[in-house]
Order: structure tokens, then sequence, then C-alpha cells
């Protein structure tokens, strides 16, 4: 009879090799912020923001006022020769003034891919307001080559006409 400790053991030697299937995207939450929830009081003495360690990415580089998703990539980096490296997040959003989805596409960072989290800034002109709410929603993680590694949708994403 096989112990759970020898099971485990052997358990081990196959889950590295699993593949991106098993893992999926979430959208973790989403909220407004403005550039003020940013700031620290380090930023005033370097001049350069500090992220406290999470990987931010926004629409526009310069301005923090907007809103912020966070994102589980669905992994936390593991040395695996048979999996391709994510490279790209394609965030597809439908909002309450727009009839159209509109694409945001982020490089996925070095950080964001060792943490396996990011958090998504739509800021500037792309979610100039509060009131601008996510009505529906569709995440995708792609590799060098554009194909899909992952993905992930809120129910009314597929139910949109």
């Amino acid at each position: 009879m096989i112990s759970p400790n020898q099971f485990l053991f052997f358990l081990s030697f196959f889950l590295p090799c699993s593949s991106w299937a098993e893992s999926r995207v979430n959208l973790v939450t989403h909220s407004f912020f403005t550039h003020y929830d940013f700031v620290r009081v380090s930023e005033y003495i370097t001049g350069k923001e500090n992220t406290s360690g999470r990987a931010i990415l926004r629409t526009h580089g310069g301005k923090r006022d907007g809103l912020y998703l966070l994102v589980d990539l669905g992994f936390k980096e593991k040395n695996t020769p048979f999996r391709p490296k994510p490279h790209k997040l394609q965030l597809q959003i439908l909002d309450s003034q727009s009839l159209d989805p509109v694409t945001y596409s982020f490089v996925l960072s070095e950080q964001a891919v060792t943490n396996g989290e990011v958090w998504l800034g739509l800021t500037g002109e792309d979610w100039p307001t509060p009131k601008k709410k996510i009505m529906a929603w569709h995440i995708s993680i792609e590799a060098e080559d554009d194909s899909i590694l992952t993905n992930n949708q809120s129910y009314l994403w597929s139910h949109k006409k």
C-alpha cells in the first residue's frame, strides 16, 4: 500500500509538467484610484514611484488616475521547459458608456510573471471618471507567438450580442 507521503512524492514529479490548460487567469477586483492613492513618502525623497512590490501596468504611463484591475495570472513562474513563457495580456472591456468593447494590450513584465499577479491601470483618457462602470470583460494571456495560453471572461461577456 502507498502511504500519503509516497503519493505526494510521486505527484511532485508530475505537477511541474502540468499544462496551461489547468491554470486560469482571474479578475480579482477592480476599483478607481487617484494619483494620490499611489504616492508614498519615499516618492517625495527619491522622485520615483514606490509600487510597494506590486507589478503595475498602465495604459498611459505618466498618469495614475483611473480604473485598476487586480488580475491573478493563474500561475507563478516555474522553470518548466514544456510551457511557453507568458508575454502579453489582452483585456477586452464592455463599459457602461459604450456599445462596443475596447481592447487593451499589455506586455507582461518579468515582475508580473514572477509575482503571478498584476495591477492593470486604465488611466488617462481610457478611464477618466469613476462613474464609468465595467459591464463585461474578457482576459487572455498570450505567448510571444500570439498563441493563447489561458483566458477567462465574465458571465455577461458570453451573452453579448
